[in-house]
């Protein structure tokens, strides 16, 4: 019996390392310094390297705590039309949290096509019937990388984006996520600071793109045509 656990105990541990321990290719050689970041090829060579390309032309505004980012946020989703993309790590229960429900819920009631991401271990403070009552309304809702046993080694596997893209033209990137604690104007401790962006422009489409890649791993679904990816005209610079 004793050896028994002591092997289950072994294999618990070997598993916990194993979800823990990084597999990402690292880059452990010093690159040179070739050019500065405001020569025209260091663009060239990061939106090559890194991917999506920089792209121009974009009008983009920033956004300063929940007082500024939640209203910008949700104003664009109760003006969708067409189709709402919304994926983020942290959605909690709580005042926010049923406010963006309710307004996702809403726009699919109206006939707006509105699909949601969510990480399975950073949405785990969400209530059950807060994601019934989007799903009843005709929200797609799907969680990121939920355990499974057949899955545990990419338990440690998260999903960090905080996306929303409207319409395919009007998207929303940055550190907020769904919860009272980014309520306010980090007005104390318990009241956290971010930042947000609003973006118009060529840039919403890798941001669209972006979103697609973990909605077809999750769900095995493929969004496409004119009401997910529109031609987008310059906006800004």
């Amino acid at each position: 019996m004793w050896i028994l656990l002591a092997l289950a105990a072994g294999a618990l541990i070997v598993l916990v390392v194993a979800n823990l321990t990084s597999s990402a290719k690292k880059i452990e050689q010093e690159i040179d310094h070739l050019y500065q970041a405001g020569d025209p090829q260091f663009v060239r060579a990061m939106g090559a390297l890194l991917g999506p390309a920089i792209v121009p032309g974009n009008r983009v505004r920033a956004l300063c705590n929940g007082d500024e980012i939640f209203p910008a946020m949700l104003d664009a989703i109760r003006g969708a039309r067409r189709t709402i993309c919304f994926e983020t790590f942290i959605y909690w229960s709580g005042a926010i949290g049923r406010e963006f429900a309710e307004a996702l819920a809403e726009r699919a009631r109206a006939g707006v096509k509105v699909h949601v991401v969510l990480d399975w271990v950073g949405s785990g403070k969400v209530e059950t019937s807060l994601v019934e009552g989007m799903k009843d309304a005709g929200v797609e809702v799907v969680k990121y990388h939920p355990l499974r046993w057949y899955s545990l080694g990419r338990i440690n596997n998260r999903t960090h984006r905080k996306l929303l893209i409207v319409d395919g033209r009007v998207g929303f990137t940055g550190g907020v996520g769904i919860a009272d604690e980014w309520l306010g104007n980090a007005q104390d401790p318990e009241h956290w600071r971010d930042s947000h962006f609003r973006l118009e422009g060529p840039a919403v489409a890798p941001m669209q793109a972006a979103f697609m890649d973990n909605w077809m791993e999750t769900c095995s679904q493929v969004l496409h045509g004119e009401e997910y990816f529109p031609a987008l005209d310059p906006t800004g610079p």
